[in-house]
C-alpha cells in the first residue's frame, strides 16, 4: 500500500516505574537523559531519539490517575506494564499523518485530551486488544517533527542513526489494524511465541544484533 496517509512517529515499550530497564540500553543507545511527565494523565516516559523517529519507555507514575484517563480509551496501562503476568503486549505504535495529508484515520479510535495539550489538540487511541500492541495517532503539534529541532543530536554508542525497520510479535492473531499497518510498511506486526520488538537501524549496515532480553523484550539490529 503506497497511499496510506499515516507514517510512524515513535514506538513505545511499557516498563516498570522510572524505567530501570533503560540501564540495559545505555551501552548501546544514548538516552535524552530526562523524564517527561504527562501532566494529569498519571504517566511519564524517557526516550531515545533517532533521525526521524524515537523509542519511548513509558510507565505509570500515578496508577489511579492512569486508570482514570486511559481505561476509558481501552488502554490498560497497568496490565501492559505487567505484561509477563497478564499476557498483555508491552508495545505501542504511535503514528502521525504524512505532511499534506488530511484523510480520516482508517480505523476506529477513542480520543484523549489533556489540559497541557494546546487548543483543540487531541490524541487518538486504539488499544482494546490487550495481547496486541496499541495504536495511536498524534496530531501535528505533538508529532516528532514539531520538536525535532529542540532535541540535541547525541551520538549513540552503537553508531545507530536512522530507525529503518520495526517488527513486533504478539501472542494473538493480528487484527485488521495490524494488517493495515503491516501492509503500509510502517511496521510488521505478526503472531509469535512471545511479545518481542525488533528494531533495525540503518538497514542493518553493521551486521550486528544485540538482544536486550530479559531486561526488555527487545532486539536491536545495526
Amino acid at each position: 500500500m503506497t497511499d496510506f496517509a499515516l507514517e510512524l512517529d515513535h514506538v513505545v515499550i511499557f516498563t516498570a516505574k522510572d524505567a530501570p530497564e533503560a540501564a540495559a540500553l545505555a551501552p548501546h543507545l544514548q538516552g535524552f537523559g530526562g523524564v517527561t511527565v504527562h501532566g494529569e494523565l498519571g504517566s511519564a516516559s524517557t526516550s531515545f531519539f533517532f533521525t526521524s523517529m524515537y523509542l519511548e519507555l513509558l510507565w505509570a507514575t500515578d496508577p489511579a490517575a492512569c486508570a482514570r484517563n486511559f481505561l476509558p480509551l481501552g488502554l490498560d496501562i497497568d496490565a501492559r506494564m505487567r505484561w509477563r503476568e497478564t499476557g498483555g503486549s508491552p508495545f505501542g505504535l504511535m503514528l502521525r499523518q504524512k505532511p499534506g495529508e488530511a484523510e480520516p484515520i482508517p480505523f476506529a479510535t477513542k480520543t484523549l485530551h489533556a489540559a497541557w495539550m494546546p487548543g483543540d489538540v487531541r490524541v487518538q487511541f486504539s488499544g482494546e486488544r490487550l495481547a496486541e500492541p496499541y495504536y495511536g495517532v498524534v496530531p501535528e503539534p505533538l508529532g516528532f517533527p514539531s520538536f525535532r529541532a529542540n532535541i540535541p543530536t547525541l551520538p549513540h554508542p552503537c553508531g545507530a542513526r536512522a530507525l529503518t525497520g520495526v517488527h513486533l510479535s504478539m501472542t494473538d492473531a493480528p487484527s485488521e489494524i495490524a494488517r493495515l499497518v503491516s501492509d503500509a510498511g510502517l511496521a510488521t506486526v505478526e503472531r509469535g511465541p512471545e511479545p518481542l520488538m525488533t528494531l533495525t537501524f540503518d538497514d542493518g549496515a553493521q551486521g550486528r544484533t544485540i538482544d536486550v532480553r530479559p531486561a526488555l523484550p527487545l532486539v536491536l539490529k545495526f
